[in-house]
């Protein structure tokens, strides 16, 4: 499976959570960026969250419950 979280590079880093790129991942549908959340909020949100949302659906799917 796979996973997306949608986003554009900001040229201002903002925030102090996370790691990495965090400071510079915005999400506009959220007006923050990636280190401006709470690791909750990140974790809800996040590509690796979503390729589980969507590899929990194809096995529900494919062992038919």
């Amino acid at each position: 499976t796979e996973g997306w979280c949608e986003g554009v590079i900001s040229f201002e880093p903002r925030g102090e959570g996370g790691f990495g790129y965090d400071p510079l991942f915005y999400l506009p549908e959220l007006e923050l960026t990636m280190a401006e959340l709470s690791d909750e909020e990140k974790n809800k949100i996040s590509h690796r969250a979503m390729a589980m949302k969507n590899f929990r659906a194809y096995l529900k799917d494919a062992s038919g419950a």
